[in-house]
């Protein structure tokens, strides 16, 4: 998925090119969109019960009401530690547990991108504002190019990262 920059203007949509109709376009991605919105839900729900079973592996009322509204980002950073701290104890390292992290965390900033993009301001080549930033350049306003293949594979990678989970417990098992 391409990506790029632009200086803030006047006013906020003043970078906002397109005119007419996005409705061809929402056509082709609103699926897409609700189908990656479900796979991250999906892959949220895996990250909350693994997370609780490391808290206490035999009930999750004590994780539940830890991870009770910590966003997907803070239950990330919570994983990390509670898996580090499983490491640091025996001694040991999990083989993918560095890449799995940085997936889970990449699944949120797409996700996020996704979710709260600003959908009436696509471009006529495809590119939707995503946020702004504030840079050594000024205030820069960013805009990600959507696509039906680019929203597919960005689905495709949240589900491949839900997948992770069972190689996340196959060596914490080993690790144990």
């Amino acid at each position: 998925m391409e990506k790029k920059q632009k200086k803030f203007g006047q006013y906020i949509f003043t970078n906002h090119d397109f005119e007419g109709s996005i409705d061809e376009f929402l056509a082709q991605t609103a699926p897409l969109i609700g189908y990656l919105v479900h796979s991250f839900n999906a892959l949220d729900s895996m990250l909350n019960s693994t997370v609780c079973m490391l808290i206490n592996d035999r009930a999750d009322e004590k994780g539940a009401i830890i991870i009770h509204n910590m966003s997907f980002s803070a239950k990330v950073d919570l994983f990390y530690r509670l898996v580090r701290s499983i490491e640091l104890i025996v001694e040991k390292e999990l083989p993918s547990f560095p890449s799995f992290i940085e997936n889970l965390r990449k699944c949120a900033i797409y996700r996020n991108a996704v979710v709260h993009a600003e959908w009436d301001s696509l471009e006529e080549d495809g590119y939707t504002y995503v946020k702004m930033s504030f840079t050594k350049d000024g205030l820069q306003q960013q805009y990600w190019q959507f696509t039906p293949d680019s929203l597919m594979k960005i689905n495709n990678f949240i589900v491949q990262t839900g997948n992770e989970f069972g190689t996340f417990d196959g060596e914490l098992q080993e690790l144990l």
